[in-house]
């Protein structure tokens, strides 16, 4: 018995030998975190979520510059926002009841609100070629680059470029900007007037077809990127013009030179054609009028001026000086053409026809069947002014299809003698017409 006492003392002072000598060991710890914002956007106003990654602690400070809020206990504080761009300092610290403490501190860089957007100033006037100098207004980029369709150059990283637009028309610009997560671009579209070029055409009128002296003629300016004109008119009435579109007047035969000169304010170029006006013959030939029966009056013209060598129809709106040149109507009864007659236009009324107010009296007379009595082909100046035009009342005023082609002998309020030669009757129902030609005295 003494023995197990023994054994068991022993045993004792043994175990507590082995308690005395055990220590304490504080618990390790490591401080780390992790963030993130929704979409990877940083950009003010930004929401960032931290995630504490650390281990061993029981305690834990946050310290957040420039956030909301700027502090917080809490092992996961949440939401933090920023609403200033910048880098800004995250400081954690951690610890634990044994003492031990880590601490650890990271950047997180806020970006302004990315933004694209310039403008753009055209130095002089918008025609091409054309300098334009363009302001880069955006925020929140770091990086920028340039595109100019057309342009020289066609690309640019400077922040305000200037760029060179040799042609007209439209041409794309795009800016680009971004920052260290994100990208943002705008775009528009310069529009330019187009590169300066000469162009004229000269417009005659149809009373002036045969080119003959005098004439009077339109200028037709179709140039482009112009904004000045200045005209050189060789042997015309009015030799220099800074009309657009002048109207110039030849009383003398020859060939002459027509220069155009234009300008932008950036370039002159000039363009030259030549013309040539014929001697007069004294009179005028026109050839293939078309005048309608008394049926279609409304869609065809019956009245008729050799002067704009023009046909009218009824209730046409006709200016006074157009009905001042009107010289004839045609009356033809019906599509058969059974009863036809040339008459003055100021007696419209006594053929059922509404009058034209303003139009001259005319002498006209239409024999049955001349056409013997004139050669019709080889009348000339002299022969139109032998003509003794002298209505006889008692003669017959009408003509018939048959016994076409017929001479119709007239002269106008202007006292202009004229032979009329009717080529065919053309039946075509309310559609029918009647063909001829004329020669008239200038």
């Amino acid at each position: 018995m003494f023995r197990a006492l023994l054994y068991t003392a022993t045993l004792f002072f043994i175990l507590a030998a082995l308690v005395g000598c055990v220590k304490e060991v504080a618990l390790p710890v490591t401080a780390d975190f992790d963030y993130q914002s929704p979409n990877n956007s940083f950009t003010i106003p930004a929401t960032v979520t931290f995630n504490n990654t650390s281990t061993g602690g029981e305690t834990f400070l946050w310290t957040f510059q420039g956030g909301e809020p700027s502090t917080s206990t809490k092992k996961t504080p949440g939401e933090v926002i920023y609403k200033t761009a910048g880098t800004f300092n995250v400081r954690l610290e951690v610890s634990n009841f044994d003492g031990s403490q880590r601490v650890i501190e990271k950047k997180v860089t806020i970006d302004a609100n990315l933004k694209a957007d310039f403008g753009y100033a055209v130095e002089g006037n918008t025609y091409a070629p054309a300098t334009v100098k363009f302001s880069n207004t955006s925020a929140g980029f770091e990086k920028i680059e340039w595109t100019f369709e057309g342009g020289t150059p066609a690309t640019s990283i400077q922040k305000d470029p200037v760029v060179t637009f040799e042609t007209g028309g439209t041409h794309k610009v795009r800016l680009t900007v971004s920052n260290s997560r994100l990208t943002a671009f705008r775009d528009t579209v310069i529009v330019l007037e187009p590169e300066l070029t000469p162009t004229f055409t000269i417009d005659i009128p149809k009373q002036y077809e045969e080119l003959e002296a005098p004439v009077t003629l339109q200028l037709k300016n179709t140039s482009v990127g112009n904004t000045t004109n200045r005209w050189e008119i060789e042997g015309a009435e009015v030799s220099q013009s800074q009309e657009k579109e002048p109207s110039v007047r030849f009383s003398k035969a020859g060939t002459y030179s027509i220069s155009l000169e234009v300008s932008n304010g950036k370039k002159t170029k000039k363009i030259s054609q030549s013309i040539t006006i014929k001697p007069s013959k004294g009179y005028a030939y026109i050839k293939d009028v078309e005048l309608g029966i008394y049926d279609s009056r409304g869609e065809r013209g019956i009245f008729y001026s050799t002067t704009l060598r023009k046909a009218f129809k009824e209730s046409e709106d006709v200016t006074l000086a157009e009905a001042a040149t009107i010289d004839l109507l045609f009356f033809g009864l019906n599509g058969s053409f059974s009863f036809n007659r040339f008459l003055s236009p100021h007696a419209a009324a006594s053929a059922g026809v509404n009058p034209i107010t303003g139009v001259g009296k005319t002498t006209v007379i239409n024999p049955l069947n001349v056409e013997n009595v004139l050669d019709f082909e080889n009348l000339g100046e002299a022969q139109l002014k032998a003509l003794q035009i002298i209505r006889d009342e008692n003669e017959p005023d009408e003509f018939f299809d048959e016994k076409s082609p017929k001479i119709v002998l007239f002269e106008n309020a202007q006292k202009k003698k004229g032979v009329l030669l009717i080529k065919e009757f053309i039946k075509d129902g309310a559609n029918s017409r009647i063909r001829f030609d004329i020669k008239i005295l200038k």
